[in-house]
């Protein structure tokens, strides 16, 4: 003879094991290790260089030169960041960036930001420079340093 539990008995232990799988799920910690956060770029504000004359705005031709001058064409951190990044790939090359050393990217008078990233597996210790223009996204110099 075969033992047969009743339709409401097998429901009610499936109900439980589902509502125990909910419960350890949700409590019991994650065993997904956590990624570590990326830092690309130290920002440290803007630098007075005590350059005594202040720099004239620009002049040029363009629609809507007055909303233009008010942001700039290089308005925040980021925006330098991803300019000077595809400047020294196209110029050094990827493989010579030390992407483990966070840029350093300051605002200078105002209106030029100065970016610095330094170079990888080179015997000796070389900066790359990079100084773009806020208001219209020039590249102002772009020089290596020891």
């Amino acid at each position: 003879m075969m033992k047969t539990k009743s339709l409401f008995v097998n429901g009610v232990i499936s109900l439980v094991v589902l509502v125990c799988g909910i419960v350890i799920g949700k409590f019991l910690p994650s065993t997904k290790p956590q990624t570590p956060k990326i830092t690309k770029y130290v920002y440290s504000g803007e630098i007075n260089t005590g350059c005594k004359t202040p720099i004239p705005p620009l002049v040029h031709r363009i629609s809507r030169y007055d909303v233009f001058n008010k942001i700039g064409g290089v308005p925040n951190v980021s925006t330098a960041y991803e300019i000077s990044n595809a400047i020294f790939i196209r110029t050094f090359g990827k493989d010579k960036i030390n992407y483990s050393i966070p840029f350093k990217i300051e605002l200078q008078d105002g209106y030029i930001w100065s970016i610095e990233a330094q170079s990888l597996n080179t015997p000796l210790l070389l900066f790359y420079n990079i100084r773009i223009d806020k208001r219209n996204g020039s590249i102002d110099s772009l020089f290596v340093e020891k």
